[in-house]
């Protein structure tokens, strides 16, 4: 997926308007060819929304609809409050049926005609991410310029689309914001939401309309959006439905037998609890297809103990959502791959200091697996079990950062909830609080989080009681916190109660052979997800990896290889073809260096200039990857055949490299 960026967006949208050509490499193939549709049929992009005239009709139509997302929606706008974002549901013909999100946004957009009953099919707006959603039927995000209408310039949003049993559209969940900047985990928060939806207007389709018998069951069985498996008292899996292998990842091809060893295994590994067997929810995270997956997991004893009923569902509930964005971690030292000295020693610093509650500050640059490391020292620890909360220090706006992390009273200003709500502090205490980009905390707030930590107690805003504070203090910064602190943006006092014990990780490009390890461990796991046999590269692949500087570190590496993959899903092994131009260019250019200065070294004639030696260089390097091949060669170089042949018989270095090669002309 290209890279979003607004202006060079809008200038494409503005070719499109004025019937210029649109450059396809800045435009996502999606978004473009909605753009072309939106022409060919004569959509306004300055057209005005348009509206139900029968909303009554509308929403009862789609009372089910409406029942079913409503809970959810306003169980997640908690979780959410406050983030500058709005949550739609939205019917199958585009018609928005019920919202709910901040209130300046929501009074912000219904003034721009977001309302009930408004449309945003994509043949009467334009390009949109829920119209857009409806036409492909999965996941979208759209960005700014890439709506074809220009009053929805300002917006970001991202859909899911909605499906009912039996694959039935039935809607889509769209989330918008105006000044809020969206990701993949915006995406990802819709289609948890939708799938949430899905499950329950499931469970509200068979609790109406079958009858529970033992045909029946194994109607409801193979129709229920969780994995069912039914295991005999002596843990022996009986049955399970279509649903449990797509969950675990477990093919169709294989045999019976198989599929019931794998399932015994996965049984086996979740090490289920006798209060779990209870009929008491709990989640377990396990490693499928070498990448680790969260379940939500339900038992119940049927037929007077004889038989064990495992209802397993993917997390994507929107309680586990929550958890798994605060209070859980899904990273150990194992995770934690890589040779060189400073690697290793950053591990065994982390491993020796995960066992006590020494605060930890983790100092490397963005990308370079810093949160990683605080998440292995948390699941490492006695607090494991406890809360493992991460707030950007970064991302959370100077003016709500107090009442962001103390927490407020009731009625403490105006829009707080009436209820009040609990800081990230007293969310996290018991168990480790992670704050990523410490270095961005304002100033004037560092003195309270000061007196916070020394007290080991806060006052929620608006509030007078003091709340006690158990907490384990993980800090990370991609800046020198030192040097911060002599530059009088950072408190020193603050700095000392959270450094107590410093862990530098080092940058990728100081790595060395780490490269190469964690893009195989890469591989793999694309492997798995795109669901193909392993995936290889040859060794020049490798070559032009190490050659690169990466300053987005593991993160860019991680980006570059998925790139590399979805582009070469075609062939059987991967070359530095697939990598992006600034890579194949650092890795020519290091080529380059090394013939230089091999030619340099060998010149036996000291008369040969400089660009000569340079030229032989090139020549040489061209030569060998084309095999000798002359007219290929020329072709690489730009020059003539008969050129390069004049220049190989004056060069007793080129006419070796051909001889050698045995180039067929």
């Amino acid at each position: 997926m290209q890279q979003y960026n607004r202006d060079l967006i809008l200038h494409q949208w503005q070719n499109l308007i004025n019937r210029r050509p649109v450059d396809p490499a800045t435009v996502r193939p999606e978004i473009l060819k909605s753009w072309h549709h939106c022409l060919e049929n004569n959509i306004d992009p300055h057209g005005d929304m348009q509206r139900c005239t029968d909303v009554e009709a509308l929403l009862d139509r789609s009372k089910e609809l409406i029942t079913a997302a409503e809970p959810f929606m306003a169980m997640i706008n908690e979780v959410i409050a406050g983030s500058g974002l709005r949550i739609d549901c939205i019917d199958h013909d585009g018609y928005f049926l019920c919202s709910c999100g901040d209130p300046t946004l929501l009074q912000e957009s219904e003034f721009n005609g977001f309302v009930t009953g408004c449309n945003v099919n994509l043949n009467t707006l334009g390009t949109n991410a829920a119209g857009l959603s409806l036409s492909l039927k999965h996941p979208v995000q759209v960005l700014g310029p890439e709506h074809y209408n220009i009053s929805l310039h300002n917006l970001y949003c991202s859909a899911t689309p909605i499906f009912a049993p039996g694959s039935e559209l039935v809607g889509v969940l769209n989330i918008l914001s105006y000044a809020t900047p969206q990701n993949r985990q915006t995406l990802g928060l819709t289609t948890s939401l939708a799938k949430a939806i899905e499950n329950q207007l499931a469970l509200t389709k068979t609790i109406t309309s079958l009858k529970i018998s033992n045909v029946e069951l194994k109607t409801i069985m193979e129709y229920l959006p969780q994995g069912v498996i039914a295991l005999n008292d002596l843990g022996e899996v009986v049955s399970y439905n279509r649903k449990t292998l797509e969950i675990f990842s477990i093919t169709g091809k294989s045999n019976i037998k198989q599929r019931t060893k794998q399932l015994r295994t996965i049984i086996d590994d979740l090490q289920l609890s006798p209060a779990i067997v209870k009929g008491r929810e709990k989640e377990y995270t396990i490693s499928i297809g070498g990448r680790k997956k969260s379940y939500i997991i339900n038992a119940h004893s049927i037929e007077n103990g004889e038989r064990t009923l495992v209802m397993v569902e993917d997390n994507s509930r929107i309680q586990s959502l929550s958890a798994a964005q605060s209070n859980r971690t899904s990273y150990t030292f194992n995770d934690i791959n890589g040779r060189c000295p400073g690697i290793i020693k950053a591990r065994e610093l982390a491993t020796m200091v995960a066992a006590t509650d020494s605060s930890v500050l983790l100092v490397g640059e963005s990308g370079t697996g810093k949160e990683l490391f605080a998440q292995a020292i948390h699941a490492a620890s006695g607090r494991s079990r406890k809360p493992f909360v991460a707030i950007n220090c970064g991302a959370i706006p100077a003016d709500i950062i107090e009442s962001e992390l103390f927490g407020y009273e009731p009625g403490a200003f105006t829009g707080a909830r009436e209820a009040g709500k609990p800081g990230r502090l007293e969310t996290a205490s018991g168990g480790t609080l992670f704050l990523d980009e410490v270095e961005a905390m304002p100033l004037s707030f560092q003195i309270k989080l000061l007196r916070a930590f020394s007290s080991k107690s806060m006052v929620r805003v608006g509030g007078i009681a003091e709340i006690p504070l158990n907490l384990r203090i993980i800090s990370a910064s991609k800046a020198n916190l030192l040097e911060e602190v002599s530059q009088g943006r950072f408190r020193e006092d603050l700095y000392y109660r959270i450094a107590t014990f410093p862990i530098q990780i080092p940058p990728l490009n100081k790595r060395g052979d780490d490269i190469r390890l964690l893009a195989k461990q890469f591989l793999e796991q694309l492997s798995s997800e795109y669901a193909r046999p392993l995936i290889s590269a040859d060794e020049s692949f490798y070559n032009a990896l190490s050659a690169y500087t990466w300053r987005g570190n593991i993160r860019e590496l991680r980006n570059t290889i998925e790139r590399a993959v979805v582009i070469g899903l075609d062939e059987d092994i991967l070359t530095p073809l697939q990598l992006p131009e600034p890579v194949q260019i650092s890795w020519m250019a290091n080529k380059f260096k090394q013939k230089a200065e091999v030619s340099t070294a060998k010149n036996l004639h000291p008369e040969r200039s400089m660009l000569k030696i340079a030229e032989d260089a090139v020549i040489t390097m061209v030569l060998e990857e084309e095999s000798g091949n002359i007219s290929r060669s020329a072709r690489k170089l730009g020059i003539a055949r008969s050129t390069l042949y004049q220049k190989i018989e004056a060069s007793p270095q080129l006419s070796a490299v051909v001889n050698s090669d045995s180039p067929i002309n």
